[in-house]
This record gives C-alpha cells, structure tokens and sequence, in this order.
C-alpha cells in the first residue's frame, strides 16, 4: 500500500482534490489508521499552505522549471521539506546524546563532591559533640603540679605523670608577695618549639597562679615554663621552670 500510494503520489494528488472519490474515501481510510501517512498528510498540506500563501504575496518567481509536469514539482518540494525535518531530528538526537555522554557525568560528579563534604562535615561535627561532651563531664584525679623555680641546670626537673584517660594537667605556681600585675606564660618544648602561650593572668585568693593545660598537647619529654610580669610594661622575667611529662 506504501509504495503504491508513493508511486501514484497519492498523497499530493489528495492535497490538491485531484482524486476521484473512491480513492479519496480508500486513502482516508488508510491514513486515519496509518500515523505514518498521516505524518506526511500533515506536513505537505502545511507545505502547500505555505506555497499558496508565498505566491499570493508575489514572493515566488516563475522560472523554467514551472514547465516540468505539477507532480513531480510537488515532490520536488516535499522531499527536501522532509529531509530538513529528518537533519532537525538527527541534531536533537546529537544534543540528547552530548548530555548523556557529558553533562550527567558531570553533574554526578559534582552530587558525589557535594555528598562527601556533607559527610565530612558531619564527622567533624559529631567529634566537636563528643569533645563537648567530654569536656563536660567531671574529673577526678586530676594531676596538679608545683612548679619550683631554680637557677641549676642540673637541678631536676618538676615531674608530672598522667595516664591514659588524664585530659587536664593543672600548674600550681606560687609568687612572692611583692609580686603585682598581670602575668604571661610561655609553654616550649625543648628545642624552643612553642607550645602554649597565656596572656594576662592574675593570681587566685592565695596569691598563686593556676594553670589547666589539655593533656592531649604534652607529649613524654622535657618543656620549658617561662613566667614574665606583662603588666605593668616592659614585660620582665620573673621566673623560669623546667617540667618533665611521663607518659606510658
């Protein structure tokens, strides 16, 4: 039925009213059951109305081919008509696949970028909660260190040991009673490597200073204490000690 409705340009021929009855009503039949014809139904009747409409504004020129027999100028229109249709069809195709090969890997993986950072911030969210909760609870037994100055370098050193669930290490520093002001103190490990730095203490109701340290910062080794006078200026050297951490 297809090649004979091409061959006897069936189809043109309905267009222009040019069939005779019993083949107009055998081809409608046909096209209203074939999406296929009905397609090309459709597209040269726009075809034509835009022929039509082309030359009632005197915008189509009359050449010698208008001599060639009026079926074949139809299909000579209708054929590119289609195959313009097809190349619009081939470069949706080209751009639907682009995405696929390109964009959708891309945007997933900018979600798989976007999902670890959420998780990665999630676990350093719910290490703060436990740090907090930690911190919050109470401790026994806490070390508590007196540090005693001396001029000797051979003099031993102040000891502290803690032990593995020690999360705070408490200094006891005793000053004369002459001594006023705020005061810093500098934490180092040997070497020189600094490793605490507290600004603007003040000394408690029994005229000493006390300093809570996280035991997590202090490592087994040997550090140096320096205590200065920062306020009133110049900052002066009051005093400096040597502490020894043991750690098992």
């Amino acid at each position: 039925m297809h090649r004979e409705i091409e061959d006897r340009e069936i189809i043109e021929r309905y267009v222009r009213n040019q069939l005779s009855a019993e083949e107009r009503r055998a081809f409608e039949e046909h096209f209203f059951g074939c999406e296929e014809c009905f397609e090309k139904l459709q597209a040269t009747e726009r075809f034509t109305a835009g022929i039509r409409d082309a030359g009632s504004r005197g915008l189509l020129e009359e050449s010698p081919s208008t001599e060639v027999g009026p079926a074949r100028t139809w299909r000579g229109w209708m054929f590119p008509a289609l195959a313009a249709s097809s190349c619009a069809a081939v470069l949706l195709a080209v751009a639907a696949g682009w995405a696929l090969l390109y964009q959708v890997p891309k945007l997933r993986n900018q979600l798989d970028q976007a999902s670890a950072e959420v998780r990665t911030q999630g676990e350093a969210i719910a290490a703060l909660q436990k740090q907090v909760a930690s911190s919050a609870q109470a401790e026994t037994n806490v070390p508590l260190v007196t540090l005693q100055a001396t001029r000797d370098a051979q003099a031993p050193p102040n000891d502290a040991t803690l032990s593995s669930d020690t999360r705070h290490l408490t200094l006891w520093i005793e000053l004369p009673s002459s001594a006023s002001g705020s005061f810093l103190l500098e934490i180092s490990a040997l070497g020189g490597r600094p490793i605490q730095t507290l600004e603007n203490l003040k000394r408690n109701a029994y005229g000493a200073l006390v300093v809570s340290l996280p035991a997590e910062m202090l490592q087994s080794g040997i550090y140096t204490v320096r205590l200065s006078r920062q306020e009133p200026s110049p900052v002066t050297l009051v005093a400096e000690y040597r502490l020894r951490i043991r750690k098992p």
